[in-house]
């Protein structure tokens, strides 16, 4: 083997004991497409969802948000098992939608309870959705002035069906269908030793500033909360951010683009 080929695949392989490399994992897209499609029944479970594609989220690919780091027993997830997610959105006339399947071998919602509207969702098993609805990739999305908080925010389910979105533009207007709705599935499955549970979101255009249309694009992130000991979340994985304080700089998120109905 000649000494440059010696040296690059000795700078691979080095790289690769770095925390979440993988010589096996997929990059995620930056860039997803929400297609247009008829309404889903928010339900927690994915009949609505069959063609539509899935992006499958992992530790491996996946971004874990370090501002967790000294909070409880922090650490990063063991493996896919552990935690990871899947997700896909999708589009009516109305409203984006969002669906996300969780695998988690461990399930805890001791600092929430369900009908909690300003709940602490960050520190159970939660879903929490970002939204830059006007897509101006912000520095800063909770800005002093809230001016970010006009075209989206925060919104975040956690797996017992408490809500908050107190780090928006629309606190406390979960179920209204005029802001954002969702539903969990309350009856986990089982499978091996793993446990898939699933939540379901609805944004009315006006949540993401009330001009956001079929043909436009918006920034978004979400990320899986994981709490596996029943003291501070243990981990907090994201599809597209800058860590630490992965919900802060909307330049570090993804997109989706809300394809316009093609008639076909």
């Amino acid at each position: 083997m000649g000494r440059n080929r010696l040296i690059t695949l000795t700078l691979i392989l080095g790289a690769c004991v770095l925390p979440g490399c993988s010589m096996h994992s997929v990059t995620l897209p930056s860039r997803i497409t929400a297609v247009h499609h008829k309404p889903i029944v928010l339900d927690g479970n994915l009949d609505d969802w069959q063609g539509i594609a899935f992006t499958q989220v992992t530790p491996d690919n996946g971004i874990f948000d370090e501002e967790s780091y000294g909070q409880g027993s922090w650490r990063d997830a063991d493996d896919a098992d552990d935690l990871s997610f899947r997700f896909a959105v999708c589009h009516d006339d109305e409203a984006l939608y969002i669906a996300v399947e969780v695998t988690d071998d461990h399930l805890v919602t001791d600092d929430t309870s369900s009908k909690q509207r300003t709940a602490t969702a960050w520190k159970d098993d939660a879903v929490e959705i970002f939204i830059d609805g006007n897509h101006n990739r912000a520095p800063n999305a909770r800005d002093p002035d809230g001016k970010e908080y006009q075209s989206g925010g925060e919104f975040a389910l956690v797996f017992n069906g408490a809500t908050t979105s107190q780090c928006s533009g629309f606190a406390q207007t979960f179920g209204d269908a005029v802001y954002w709705q969702g539903a969990t599935n309350i009856n986990a499955v089982r499978e091996s030793k793993v446990t898939k549970h699933i939540y379901e979101f609805r944004f009315a255009w006006s949540v993401m500033g009330g001009k956001v249309r079929p043909g436009d694009t918006i920034g978004l992130t979400l990320g899986v909360m994981d709490d596996d000991d029943g003291l501070e979340r243990d981990h907090a994985l994201f599809w597209k951010a800058i860590s630490p304080c992965c919900w802060r700089d909307e330049s570090g998120w993804g997109t989706v683009f809300i394809k316009p109905f093609s008639g076909d």
